[in-house]
C-alpha cells in the first residue's frame, strides 16, 4: 500500500472479520461509521487495538 493510505468503511453492520480484512491492508488511516459497531464497545475497543498491532495511526469513528 502506498504510504499514507486511507480506508474508509461504510459498512453499517461491522464485524471482527471485516475489521481484521481492513487491518491486514495496513492503511495509515481509517474511518468507520460509529454506528456500523452498533453500540458494541467491546467490538470497537478490539477494532482500536487490531488496527494499532498493523500500524494504523490514525483511526476515527464518525
Amino acid at each position: 500500500m502506498a504510504g499514507g493510505a486511507l480506508i474508509i468503511c461504510l459498512e453499517q453492520e461491522l464485524t471482527l472479520e471485516l475489521i481484521r480484512a481492513i487491518a491486514a491492508l495496513k492503511p495509515e488511516r481509517v474511518v468507520c461509521l460509529d454506528e456500523g459497531f452498533a453500540g458494541n464497545d467491546q467490538l470497537k475497543a478490539n477494532a482500536v487495538q487490531t488496527f494499532k498491532t498493523k500500524g494504523v495511526t490514525s483511526f476515527k469513528t464518525v
